[in-house]
């Protein structure tokens, strides 16, 4: 498309969409999910140290390092403090709603009464005591402090508080909320109230729960002032005129449109410098869910962002990729902007369905394929991201968060979000024909890792969960059309149900019959002693142990797999291999690399190294437990345990038991060959030139790590 003048009056100008009257429409960010947890997860390692009766040495010695501090601070403390009260929760609503920030109030009113309810219900579960109770000597300022310690109350209100205003502060203000958060909860230290374990579990649960409450009623999203818009034009010396809000859906930024001296139609985009990609806990949640942040450089300074986007739509339009011409881009830690020329034209996703022909969509991949030449990676190719014009050439726009120089897994990213967005509307079969005639066979294999809801945008996911059948079709398209397994053909029959219950018999002969050895009253005492706490911690460790192996398992293939996938696939080969022994193990972790788009012989082999790797990690935790026990002198005093025969026994009838219902689940007998190729794998890993080794010391780490934990 060439440039022209364009008048106000021209009909091809869009009229954009007004907004009702109301409020604003809300957004709902998944990573408020993920603060849940792990509000909920520090709330559950504190539950495992915040023991009655008892203090850690670190937390004593913390603990006197802020209780000693001189009485001079006391009525700056004595101030913030009153933060934390449960007064300061409608104090602080009606302050929000007197400035008609009302979806402010209503937020920091739901959150504080939460958080002040969940600290009294904790503090009646732990039952912890105070400083006074715990500690030898404590200084306070208002006078001894009794009652229950675990976990402060003050701390978890102001914490629930500052969580629930910041999304409608400004960056300064967020930080002033977080500085008044942590401060109160010093200050409850300071005053000899609460101990150091107590304020961080309050903090912890105000900051779950604050987190929650934005998740179940949302956040409006930030509305941005053309006038603060024309400013920042003029500033950069292009001026503009008619600028008003563009009729463009867009999430992390604020689309404009105007007409410059010389009569052009611009498309002004301003960037949101508080948009969710920025957020580290987003990004780290996406890094360890999918292995993609999608924004690589959400985290650099607007003006940076806005030249970066600039600098991957010139390169894609000097490789021949229709994309708008860039005429601005500038910008500072306040906002930036990116101005081009205006494309008027249709999106994919806005065109009838009867105009999405085989030839429109050879059009469009063929620009996609132009992307991969200039290995640029648009990371948010969805339909929307494609403008058809009057000519029905499709234009691709929309370059936030493009990659320049990517790898492969980054393009084939992009290939399966397109892929992705158009069977919404397209028959799969016509989806993938066009994308493998333009692109080949194998840039389209190379997308079928990404196609899971977790390695799509949002707007795809949502369009997906409208028709959940829609990403099944497509990759049971994509496997027909390259002749691939299919990776849910069956590989053992139904077990039946007395197999079911012949292995079910020996894992339960196993938990229960264990404790019982060491009689029922033993057992139960030990537990009430330690509160469960072992338990949980146990627990943890298993948790920290199956991620250390998944991480092992992902070093396996050159193919991008998720970690949290790979977590869950490890468990559901474990459960198979209960039923069908090694071999359903093996199956199952190989139907899962399928899965992911990694071929049947290529899934196979990667079982095999990851077997050989978990047989080095097990001897080299096994001779390195041994060194330390003789150093330690542990062996010396050995002794047989008392035990030793009902447990042998008991071991043998579950291990019976487990035989006889795989045996009646047909299991079939490959251990020979199996044992046969990972030797052979072992054998070629050691034997191989240094730089030629497929095991490398990252797997052999992670998975010697997960040994050593379980």
């Amino acid at each position: 498309m060439t440039s022209g003048a364009v008048s106000t009056t021209d009909p091809d100008l869009r009229t954009p969409r007004l907004r009702r009257p109301g409020p604003r429409p809300v957004q709902r960010h998944p990573v408020d999910l993920v603060r849940v947890a792990l509000g909920l997860a520090v709330l559950g390692l504190g539950l495992l140290v915040a023991q009655r009766g008892r203090l850690p040495v670190l937390e004593r010695d913390v603990f006197q390092l802020v209780n000693d501090l001189p009485a001079s601070v006391f009525p700056v403390v004595w101030l913030v403090m009153q933060l934390g009260n449960v007064v300061a929760v409608p104090a602080v609503a009606a302050v929000a709603a007197l400035t008609r920030r009302f979806r402010m109030a209503r937020d920091i009113l739901v959150a504080g009464v939460l958080a002040y309810v969940a600290s009294d219900l904790v503090k009646s579960v732990v039952q912890r005591e105070r400083p006074v109770g715990l500690v030898v000597e404590v200084n306070s300022p208002e006078g001894p402090v009794a009652g229950l310690g675990f976990v402060s109350g003050h701390s978890a209100v102001a914490a629930a508080l500052a969580a629930a205003a910041v999304p409608y502060l400004s960056r300064r203000g967020r930080r002033w909320a977080w500085t008044l958060a942590w401060t109160m909860a010093l200050a409850r230290i300071y005053v000899g109230a609460h101990l150091p374990l107590d304020v961080i579990g309050g903090l912890a649960v105000g900051w779950a729960i604050g987190s929650l409450v934005h998740w179940a009623f949302g956040v409006p999203r930030r509305e941005v002032a053309a006038a603060r818009v024309g400013q920042l034009l003029d500033r950069f010396g292009l001026p503009v005129r008619d600028l008003r809000a563009a009729a463009v859906r867009a999430r992390s930024s604020h689309p404009f449109e105007a007409i410059d001296e010389r009569g052009r139609r611009l498309y002004v985009k301003f960037l949101e410098p508080d948009r969710s990609e920025r957020d580290w806990l987003y990004r780290l949640w996406r890094l360890l869910a999918v292995r993609d942040v999608k924004d690589a450089d959400a985290v650099a300074p607007l003006g940076q962002q806005a030249e970066h986007e600039a600098v991957a739509a010139m390169i894609a339009r000097e490789r021949g990729v229709y994309a708008p011409r860039v005429l601005l881009a500038r910008g500072s830690e306040r906002g930036a902007l990116v101005v081009q020329e205006y494309v008027v034209g249709t999106a994919l996703d806005d065109l009838p369905p009867g105009e999405l022909t085989p030839a429109l969509l050879a059009r469009v991949w063929q620009q996609v394929a132009l992307l991969r030449a200039a290995r640029v990676a648009h990371h948010d190719l969805v339909a929307a991201s494609v403008l058809v014009d009057g000519d029905g050439q499709p234009w691709v726009v929309d370059f936030g968060n493009a990659q320049n120089g990517a790898d492969e897994d980054a393009l084939a990213g992009d290939v399966a979000e397109l892929m992705a967005s158009l069977v919404l509307r397209v028959d799969p079969e016509l989806v993938v024909g066009s994308a493998v005639d333009v692109l080949g066979p194998d840039a389209v294999a190379a997308a079928l890792p990404s196609l899971t809801p977790m390695s799509l945008s949002s707007a795809t996911r949502a369009g997906i969960r409208d028709d959940r059948t829609r990403l099944g079709l497509l990759r049971r398209a994509v496997r027909r059309r390259l002749d691939l397994p299919d990776p849910d053909r069956p590989e053992f029959g139904p077990p039946g149900i007395a197999a079911r219950l012949a292995v079910a018999a020996g894992a339960g002969l196993v938990l229960v019959g264990v404790p019982l050895l060491a009689g029922a009253t033993a057992f139960a005492g030990s537990v009430e002693r330690g509160g469960w706490r072992w338990l949980g911690a146990a627990l943890a460790l298993a948790v920290l142990a199956r991620a250390a192996r998944a991480a092992g398992a992902l070093l396996t293939v050159e193919r991008r797999l998720a970690l949290g996938r790979t977590y869950g696939a490890t468990m559901v080969a474990d459960g198979a291999s209960l039923l069908h022994g090694d071999e359903g193990w093996r199956r199952s972790a190989a139907r899962f690399l399928e899965r992911a788009g990694v071929l049947p012989e290529d899934a196979r082999r990667a079982v095999d190294r990851f077997v050989a790797g978990a047989i080095v990690a097990a001897v080299l935790v096994g001779v390195a437990t041994l060194v330390l026990a003789l150093v330690e002198g542990l062996l010396s005093g050995w002794r047989t345990p008392e035990a030793l025969v009902p447990a042998v026994a008991l071991g043998l009838g579950a291990w019976a038991l487990v035989l006889t219902g795989q045996w009646l689940a047909g299991r079939a007998d490959t251990g020979p060959q199996v044992r046969r190729q990972v030797g052979r794998v072992l054998r070629s890993g050691l034997t191989a030139p240094r730089r030629a080794r497929w095991l490398p010391g990252a797997q052999l780490g992670w998975t010697a790590m997960g040994v050593a934990l379980e």
